[in-house]
């Protein structure tokens, strides 16, 4: 387990200055989210909602490099220039800024004891785990906030201890799984960039958004005790619908929103101060439900999708399985049929069997994996790859015209021949390859079977003549 406060810090000047950059991130995120937070104090008391305990665990958990000694400094002093600047007075300051520090701390430590998998709400038991170190942080945070927020409420220990406990667990409930799901800041630009608006599937998305937008509203003007939690099936219909960040973020929404609706509606007969406490703890419990749903979701997806990639690669050399290769291919065959440039080029390690015999199927197979790699290096993305024997692989290579073919053909030859695989007593080996390229040009229309059947013809005229080269059949 990493260090929670890193000490890197004392290592040289260059990495002072990265760490007293960190620190002042820290120092600006903290500072930003607690003037949000205070903005929300009612008549000078403590915040209706407070986002910077949450925020700066999760940065904390997603970028431990920051644990360092200067990191929490700059954290400490974004708190207390936020409160300070904004009336608050030193005392209460300091004690408030401890309760806050105290909580992240606490849930930094539980954290590194977790899996990046439970991190990130990956797992089936994620958001178990996610409750229990919320609980803990939040208590470890409310034994000394209690003290501030018993005078800060003018009540006792225990009151500012329970009031305390229950705003720092839901806060990290709500907003903490929004942090730990984002996308890191450097994937944003390719996620945003690789959008298709037009295959975005809008009818199937669109409806549990308005569902839940529809049913806050009628909370609203519907009101009572129990409105609330009329939003919980369109959020449980979300969960089913979309992946764990939107979830996690539609879920903070809607926790906002019932705890700015619904926080001073208590009757006149009771005190106002149980009736928060109680709304904002069913409405933390309530966001438990839609993270699960989507936890267990993501998990479940995550499983079928290796299990997809198991069936349709071979599990050796990583190239399409023989039965999902000739699928794909005839289908983008069909397609492509008519285009003016569509190859296929059939490839057959020369002398393989040799290998296997002089060397070991432990060498034979290192060299079907490094063979596997030159020869996916060289294609292009839409390129289907896919291996149809023991050492017989093919290639469908769509709008490709006959010189461009044979020069992916030519290049991958080259590929492999460079290639060095160490055997079984340390020496060097090489290999080549031998290929068949069909090539349909014009306006022709072949199926994949035809193009194959023209592409063994040139394989075996590639043998014939010698091997290590590449015999072009177009047509």
């Amino acid at each position: 387990m990493p260090p929670l406060i890193a000490e890197n810090w004392k290592s040289s000047q260059g990495t002072l200055t990265g760490t007293a950059r960190d620190a002042i991130v820290l120092a600006s995120i903290v500072f930003l989210a607690a003037l949000l937070g205070i903005l929300t104090r009612p008549m000078g008391l403590l915040a209706l909602f407070w986002p910077v305990n949450a925020i700066l665990l999760g940065v904390m958990v997603r970028r431990p490099g920051y644990a360092t000694a200067l990191g929490w400094a700059g954290a400490v002093a974004g708190y207390l220039a936020a409160d300070l600047l904004t009336g608050g007075t030193l005392v209460k300051t300091l004690w408030l800024t401890g309760a806050n520090v105290a909580g992240v701390f606490a849930g930094s430590l539980l954290y590194r004891f977790v899996s990046t998998g439970h991190q990130r709400l990956r797992e089936p038991q994620s958001v178990i785990i996610l409750l229990l170190i919320c609980s803990l942080a939040a208590l470890a945070s409310a034994l000394v906030g209690g003290i501030a927020a018993g005078f800060s409420l003018g009540q006792t220990y225990f009151s500012g201890f329970w009031f305390w406990l229950v705003t720092e667990l839901v806060n990290f409930i709500v907003i903490l799984p929004v942090m730990l799901t984002a996308p890191s800041f450097g994937k944003w630009h390719v996620k945003l960039a690789s959008i298709d608006l037009k295959a975005t599937s809008w009818g199937r998305r669109a409806p549990p958004v308005a569902a839940l937008a529809l049913s806050m509203l009628a909370s609203s003007l519907i009101g009572g005790p129990g409105a609330f939690a009329f939003p919980v099936p369109a959020l449980l219909w979300c969960a089913t619908t979309f992946p764990l960040f939107p979830t996690a973020l539609l879920t903070m929404i809607f926790s906002i929103w019932g705890m700015m609706t619904f926080s001073n509606g208590a009757p006149e007969s009771m005190d106002p101060l149980p009736w928060m406490q109680s709304i904002r703890l069913g409405l933390g419990m309530i966001a438990m439900a839609p993270l699960s749903v989507a936890s267990v979701t993501t998990t479940r997806n995550g499983l079928l999708q290796r299990l997809q990639y198991s069936v349709d690669h071979d599990f050796l050399t990583r190239a399409l399985a023989r039965g999902t290769f000739i699928a794909r291919s005839e289908s983008i065959m069909s397609q492509d049929g008519t285009v003016d440039g569509s190859a296929v080029l059939v490839l057959d390690i020369d002398h393989f069997k040799s290998v296997n015999d002089q060397h070991g199927h432990a060498v034979g197979d290192s060299a079907l994996i490094a063979f596997s790699s030159a020869v996916a290096s060289t294609l292009r993305k839409d390129d289907l790859f896919g291996r149809t024997g023991g050492e017989e692989f093919c290639v469908v290579l769509p709008g490709a015209s006959a010189t461009a073919a044979k020069m992916v053909a030519e290049r991958i030859r080259q590929a492999v021949e460079r290639l060095q695989i160490e055997a079984a007593d340390g020496t060097p080996l090489s290999i080549t390859v031998s290929g068949g390229l069909a090539v349909c040009s014009g306006d022709q229309k072949l199926s994949f079977d035809d193009m194959l059947t023209r592409a063994d013809m040139a394989l075996y005229q590639a043998k014939a003549e010698g091997r290590n080269r590449i015999v072009t059949d177009a047509f």
